[in-house]
């Protein structure tokens, strides 16, 4: 809640501007407790245990419920918040250090880079429009220097759509009578419980960034899987669980979700046209 994103975008950043900006993600983190203690105590009041035994009305309970499900949505909205002022911050930060260093020198600033724990992203984005023939959607990808293929009755373009997905995301298309009805994008994050969750929140920013707040939005961590030896296992299990989605104006609606199936787990990106 407390968390101050910058004053102007990264891209704006100039060697003279005041950054007040939160670079730590402290605040988001102690959402995100919240969240999680929201939950533990929503779970007692509906269960009537812990400190909601069954000596407590029932009607006090409901009215319990109902209070800690308004403070995960809260403090849930103000994780995203903080985690997106933190990101943008410390992108900012480090356009306005670039820039002085290349001034310093007498050179051309470079453009600003950020530096993610994936690979190199492809050369450049996809916009693969709905609709589209075949033949369409494969010069779009080629022309935009990624790898097209068809194989096992998937068609499939090597891109991503837009900046700031995950590197290394590529999409399977499907048509109907000749024309592009869905694109889903692939996002095969690290193997590891930090890279994971880390491609998934880069997922979730760059789709706000595009997007807007999504309309609906439901992630699930079970507490026997909070242990970074064990998330993945859980995720590989349907253990844990996640989804976000958006319709948008035009029409079309995209759902951000954790996939467990088939393996390995994969978070997918879908676009369609309703």
């Amino acid at each position: 809640m407390f968390s101050r994103g910058p004053t102007v975008a990264p891209e704006n950043v100039d060697t003279t501007t005041n950054l007040r900006c939160d670079k730590s993600v402290l605040w988001p983190v102690l959402d995100s407790i919240d969240v999680a203690g929201n939950a533990v105590y929503m779970a007692m009041a509906a269960s009537g245990s812990g400190v909601y035994a069954e000596d407590v009305p029932p009607e006090t309970r409901d009215i319990a419920v109902g209070v800690h499900v308004a403070g995960m949505a809260l403090y849930g909205a103000s994780a995203i918040y903080g985690y997106y002022v933190a990101d943008e911050c410390q992108r900012a930060h480090e356009r306005q250090q670039q820039l002085r260093k290349a001034e310093e020198s007498s050179e051309v600033p470079l453009a600003p880079v950020r530096i993610v724990p994936s690979p190199p992203p492809a050369p450049e984005p996809v916009e693969l429009a709905l609709g589209a023939s075949r033949e369409e959607a494969a010069a779009t990808c080629r022309r935009a220097g990624h790898e097209w293929s068809e194989g096992e009755g998937v068609l499939r373009c090597s891109g991503a759509p837009f900046a700031g997905l995950p590197a290394g995301a590529s999409a399977e298309l499907e048509f109907v009578e000749d024309r592009l009805s869905a694109v889903e994008f692939i996002v095969r994050p690290p193997a590891d419980a930090q890279g994971w969750a880390s491609a998934l929140r880069e997922a979730e920013i760059a789709l706000i960034r595009r997007y807007g707040k999504p309309q609906q939005r439901s992630f699930a961590v079970p507490d026997e899987c909070n242990a970074a030896e064990l998330f993945l296992g859980c995720v590989a299990d349907g253990k844990v669980t996640g989804s976000a989605s958006w319709s948008l104006a035009d029409g079309r609606s995209v759902t951000l979700a954790i996939a467990a199936a088939p393996p390995p787990p994969t978070i997918r990106v879908r676009l369609t046209a309703d």
